[in-house]
């Protein structure tokens, strides 16, 4: 059924018989990307998708990007990469067997081609090394940036303070430092060093989490493991 109240979907039409029916939980209320679960096995969500720009920062690895790109996609946001790494992207996306309607690569710089919107929302996935300056891509309503950083440095502080989710996979001691000083993490720094390797913390509106990614069989497969490379 599609109309106002029921737009049409990317994914297209399913059936399912009455008993698959009567299996399935509906959950509602918008609850967005489910990133794993935290120490009393409750899912941890952020919501991506709204009316206004969402910046998010990455330090860790192009693997955990890439998890969180795969299950950005399964939300049904079209996902646009700018990499100075296309090869590990573009083998990542075939085996995901993600066609380029989905997922399409941008140059370093470039704005995504259409709007986003409600129905059609946006995940774009900056990972270019370090950057500096004004803002890699456009902020708009129904887009989600994220910023993928291998390492952590000084310059790295203003693009931690002007986004409204930041992600932290195990830092070095030096790049502990820095993000506590500038989140305002006195007593996490101890912590940061020491998380598991599948492990972030997740600091959005000054609240620290942690979170275990929980990875699935299939993202095992895809993707081997999350941790950031040594």
């Amino acid at each position: 059924m599609t109309g106002p109240s029921f737009p049409g979907s990317r994914m297209g039409l399913h059936l399912a018989d009455p008993g698959t029916l009567g299996g399935l939980d509906l959950l509602g209320g918008g609850s967005g990307l489910v990133l794993g679960h935290n120490r009393d096995e409750l899912p941890v969500a952020v919501r991506l998708f709204r009316p206004e720009p969402t910046r998010m920062l990455l330090v860790g690895g192009v693997r955990c990007a890439q998890l969180l790109a795969f299950r950005v996609m399964a939300l049904g946001a079209r996902l646009f990469i700018q990499t100075a790494r296309e090869q590990d992207w573009d083998a990542f996306l075939r085996r995901c067997a993600v066609g380029r309607d989905s997922a399409a690569f941008l140059p370093v710089g470039a704005q995504p081609p259409v709007q986003a919107s409600a129905v059609d929302p946006q995940f774009v996935l900056v990972d270019i090394g370090p950057t500096a300056g004004p803002e890699p891509v456009e902020p708009a309503a129904w887009r989600a940036t994220l910023v993928v950083r291998d390492d952590l440095a000084n310059w790295d502080v203003d693009a931690i303070v002007r986004s409204d989710v930041v992600l932290l996979q195990r830092l070095t001691q030096p790049e502990a430092s820095i993000a506590g000083t500038a989140l305002g993490l006195t007593e996490a720094r101890s912590w940061l060093p020491r998380i598991h390797p599948e492990m972030v913390g997740v600091i959005s509106k000054g609240r620290l989490q942690w979170v275990m990614l929980g990875l699935t069989p299939t993202e095992q497969s895809l993707l081997g493991s999350a941790a950031r490379a040594d």
